[in-house]
């Protein structure tokens, strides 16, 4: 950490009035693991806090909705408290928690599983209306680069899968929408979630599919048969509906990954394993 982020740091603490202190040599700042934002623990006036400030997303990111739908998740208790949450830019700061944050292999557990499950079941059968910021459905066609024609085929095919679900039919719960392991956490024997940046009213089937797809529920087939019993889906038309959400999942963050990282090859492998998937759906 260079003193010109340390200053920025400083700047941000006194803009908000979390402290008052001038000297960067008395903050101490750890950085912390994150795909997009920059996030730090900032110790100070004997005190710790977390420092969310965002990065470049490759979509754009309705904050005002983000809190708005952060503070009634708070209410309902199932995700951390935030101090300062500026809708205009996006940065957060939450008092430090010790947490344990899940790893893609805690789904291989049982209970942390189960645990995991049951939030997110809460949050879909809860009363909560979010105000809508990500829309699976087609946030997909707007980040296609349409001269990339790997980009323009997976556009294709979740054009295709969209048409399929609307067929099947969809509902609107509130759902989280970014299902990756390190937005589980437990805090006092509870797990949570938090990061809501990409939540909005939607359907349940997506967030099981992201999660699935997201932590590797793919590479073991009995963990995910398993996962799917535990979830309730099981019927044909259950499952159809769950493969067409995991193509969309696919192409989704595949196309994420190709604005945000182009020259690595995660973005690859996700359309491409989407278009296997549609392949082999196709009668």
């Amino acid at each position: 950490m260079n003193m010109l982020e340390s200053s920025k740091v400083v700047d941000i603490f006194l803009k908000y009035d979390v402290s008052k202190t001038r000297d960067s040599s008395k903050y101490k700042l750890t950085e912390l693991d994150g795909i997009t934002n920059t996030s730090l623990i900032v110790e100070v006036d004997s005190k710790k806090f977390v420092l969310r400030i965002p990065g470049e997303n490759p979509d754009v990111i309705d904050r005002e909705s983000e809190k708005h739908n952060t503070l009634l998740v708070q209410e309902e208790g199932l995700t951390l408290p935030f101090i300062i949450f500026d809708e205009e830019n996006g940065i957060k700061i939450s008092e430090y928690y010790e947490i344990y944050t899940y790893k893609d292999k805690d789904f291989k557990d049982p209970v942390l599983r189960n645990n995991a499950f049951q939030e997110l079941k809460k949050l879909h059968n809860s009363e909560i209306v979010f105000q809508n910021n990500f829309k699976p459905t087609e946030v997909f066609i707007s980040i296609t680069d349409k001269s990339n024609p790997l980009e323009e085929e997976a556009k294709e095919v979740g054009l295709q899968v969209v048409q399929k679900l609307n067929e099947i039919g969809l509902e609107e719960k509130p759902c989280h929408q970014d299902l990756y392991s390190r937005n589980f956490v437990i805090h006092k024997d509870k797990t949570l979630l938090i990061d809501w940046e990409y939540s909005s009213m939607g359907d349940s089937y997506f967030d099981y599919a992201d999660l699935f797809w997201q932590n590797n529920f793919e590479t073991e087939i009995d963990l995910k048969n398993k996962s799917l019993d535990e979830l309730g889906i099981s019927t044909a038309d259950e499952i159809e509906k769950f493969e067409y959400f995991e193509i969309l999942s696919m192409i989704t963050w595949g196309l994420w990954a190709m604005r945000r990282s182009p020259y690595d090859n995660d973005g690859k492998m996700s359309l491409n394993k989407a278009l296997d998937k549609a392949n082999n759906k196709k009668p």
